[in-house]
């Protein structure tokens, strides 16, 4: 029996709105424990997802990709202040809008596809356009193990 989404996903999906300013997103983020989280309107649609990852690319300087791997100074008032700042921008202004989303009934294995090929680190869970779940790459690193018959 192939194991789906709906087998491992988390129910409990936390999301941030638009319009939130993204300093208290990011405190939502923080809390929350997790990497990135949906951007939802209040009928439950998938707008974007808020990451760490694009939160860092906001507030570190935008020449950084171009010149590669160098030593970054650890007290950077540009980079510090532009985190202090980020009350604003709303999260609409800094989430991605591409959306990696699933069904119930994708199987792990096609979910954990998606993943590699597309860098992702979640995939949304949707039933009739409305966010029910997440699956998180730990998530499916644990049902394949149980899949496997490891018991950790």
């Amino acid at each position: 029996m192939s194991v789906t989404a709906k087998d491992c996903m988390s129910r409990d999906v936390k999301y941030v709105s638009p319009e939130m300013n993204a300093k208290d997103a990011l405190k939502v983020l923080i809390e929350s424990g997790a990497s990135g989280l949906p951007v939802m309107n209040p009928d439950g649609e998938i707008l974007g997802v808020f990451t760490e990852k694009e939160i860092l690319k906001t507030i570190l300087p935008s020449y950084l990709k171009g010149v590669g791997n160098f030593v970054y100074g650890d007290d950077s008032k540009v980079t510090l202040k532009k985190l202090a700042n980020l009350d604003k921008f709303q999260v609409k202004d800094i989430m991605r809008k591409e959306v990696p989303i699933v069904t119930e009934d994708t199987s792990v294995a096609e979910i954990s596809r998606l993943m590699l090929a597309r860098s992702e680190r979640r995939v949304m869970v949707v039933r009739e356009n409305k966010a029910v779940g997440v699956v998180t790459r730990a998530d499916v690193v644990r049902a394949l193990a149980r899949q496997a018959g490891l018991d950790f």
